[in-house]
């Protein structure tokens, strides 16, 4: 597997001082901040995160705030303020990024799941505007799929194919959460997307474990994920996939359990 192993902590209350030099002695190739929180690239955290960029071999990639954002909105105030904010993410940290900023496509509100289609227009017209202002910036949007949980949008293949063909920017690509396609039963879809269409592109991968229900984002091997499985359709996408697959946890010590864990399952 030529994928480069990295790391985040969906715990954004997790304080990343704590732990965020140990993750190159850990073996981690890279580190995926998560835009909000005490994660938030701003003040004097700005300046340790320069610190890591500068004396590390870190790749960084930024997850984008997704904690009350929603980019399909059909309230033209929320909507423009969740963009603003993913920008603001964007701006504060692009120096550090070596390519991928994550962003989540949206969620359904009470009012638009009476006009769904209104609600993928905006989620189209903010990736659209995300995906110029990356641009300008040397980077790409990463869309990514979402777990089985009422309202969300991009849960499935054609819907997601659906949203970044409306965008249709050349920086614009999938994240492929598998944990979350787990949950949708949707993982061999995501897998073979280009057996539905053949223009899409896996950009960048999420890793954690669940059950198929929950999204739990337990250590890899600690759920019922087909790692087989993962790591056949990683290396048999196209070209041998060389990106990042985060390992999207709750502590540093479920990610060096899963990675010594995700080794093991290359070399079988």
């Amino acid at each position: 597997m030529n994928a480069k192993i990295s790391f985040s902590v969906v715990d954004a209350t997790s304080n990343p001082v704590e732990w965020m030099s140990r993750l190159e002695d850990a073996g981690f190739q890279g580190w995926e901040i998560v835009g909000e929180g005490l994660q938030k690239v701003e003040g004097e955290f700005r300046e340790r995160v320069r610190e890591i960029y500068e004396t590390t071999n870190l790749a960084l990639s930024l997850h984008t705030p997704l904690s009350d954002i929603n980019i399909a909105s059909v309230n033209e105030g929320i909507w423009e303020e969740s963009v603003r904010q993913i920008k603001e993410s964007i701006e504060n940290t692009y120096e550090f990024v070596e390519n991928i900023c994550v962003v989540h496509p949206g969620i359904l509100s009470p009012l638009s799941v009476q006009i769904p289609e209104k609600a993928i227009q905006k989620a189209i017209e903010g990736l659209t505007a995300l995906c110029e202002f990356a641009a300008e910036r040397g980077l790409r949007i990463a869309v990514e799929n979402l777990p089985s949980i009422n309202m969300m949008l991009g849960r499935y293949p054609d819907e997601l194919i659906r949203i970044v063909r409306g965008v249709n920017m050349d920086n614009l690509g999938i994240c492929l959460d598998v944990a979350h396609a787990n949950t949708t039963r949707t993982l061999d879809e995501f897998l073979n997307i280009r057996d539905k269409a053949e223009d899409m592109g896996i950009i960048h991968l999420h890793a954690s474990d669940n059950f198929g229900a929950d999204d739990l984002h337990l250590p890899l091997g600690k759920g019922n994920l087909d790692w087989k499985k993962v790591l056949k359709g990683i290396n048999d996408y196209e070209y041998e996939y060389e990106g990042l697959m985060v390992m999207e946890l709750y502590t540093i010590e479920d990610g060096i359990e899963s990675l010594v864990f995700i080794r093991k399952q290359s070399l079988k």
